[in-house]
């Protein structure tokens, strides 16, 4: 069944920082000043988790921003949001896509990694490595070892979201390798964020294809935040390396099928 709606991608904006970010909240027309979105974004960046937010526009204009400078800026205070600004959704309704597998870290049979992991099909396995560029052999992948759903947006109500989720796969190792402490181990994890369409009615997974294909318009890099306001969905996508952290912007157009009511927060 095809959804009752399409994502029209529109715009990316670079933040500061090649880290961790979320959305305190965001500020629709009218009641913006700025007579535009204003979205109100927080970064959490370095190993000291430093702090800084921003206002800004879905094409990146800067219109206030704070930062602790790593440190270096002890005046700082966080940005006040206005009375009737959207805030984001936590993962209630995409409960059933959480669980928890094996230690991040060991020895498979120990572990017994095969029977408490979710199992991939060899095409799955082929799938996942090519959608996700993985230098891991797609005959290593053992499995998805655990998942959580960070973030959702309530597209048609009661049934339809987009949610963000951190993944982390497992695979095996070719041969048998000791930690810094001495302890040998013959799996590991790897984690992946991805963004993706839920129904509730898929119960407590989606298809493979739609998890990791990723969405309309732009390369996501670790997708941490979605809000939906007005008929526009705005992704929060983490940093990394010299990736910056980026907002991303689409236009909701719901269909003729979209039987549901689509969300007006």
């Amino acid at each position: 069944m095809l959804p009752a709606y399409q994502l029209h991608y529109q715009s990316s904006a670079a933040l500061r920082h090649p880290d961790d970010c979320r959305f305190v909240g965001i500020v629709p027309p009218p009641i913006a000043t700025s007579g535009g979105f204003e979205l109100y974004v927080e970064e959490i960046y370095s190993e000291d988790s430093w702090v800084a937010q921003h206002i800004v526009t879905p094409d990146g204009v800067l219109h206030q921003s704070i930062d602790e400078d790593f440190g270096t800026n002890r005046d700082v205070r966080p940005l006040d949001l206005p009375v009737g600004a959207v805030r984001p959704m936590t993962g209630w309704n995409g409960k059933p896509l959480d669980f928890l597998g094996p230690r991040h870290r060991g020895l498979r049979d120990l572990e017994r990694v095969a029977d408490v992991v979710r199992p991939l099909e060899v095409a799955t396995r082929f799938t996942i490595a090519r959608q996700l560029n993985l230098e891991i052999s797609p005959a290593l992948l053992l499995g998805l070892a655990e998942s959580y759903v960070i973030a959702e947006a309530e597209l048609i109500r009661p049934t339809d979201y987009l949610v963000c989720r951190r993944l982390r796969l497992a695979y095996a190792l070719p041969e048998m390798q000791h930690d810094a402490s001495g302890s040998p181990y013959d799996y590991d994890t790897l984690v992946v964020y991805v963004a993706h369409p839920y129904r509730r009615e898929m119960g407590h997974e989606a298809p493979v294809e739609t998890v990791f294909a990723g969405l309309p318009g732009v390369q996501l890099n670790r997708p941490m935040d979605v809000v939906l306001v007005d008929q526009h969905l705005f992704i929060a996508d983490g940093g990394a390396g010299d990736i910056p952290a980026r907002i991303h912007t689409w236009r909701v157009e719901y269909t003729a099928d979209a039987h549901q009511t689509p969300v007006q927060p």
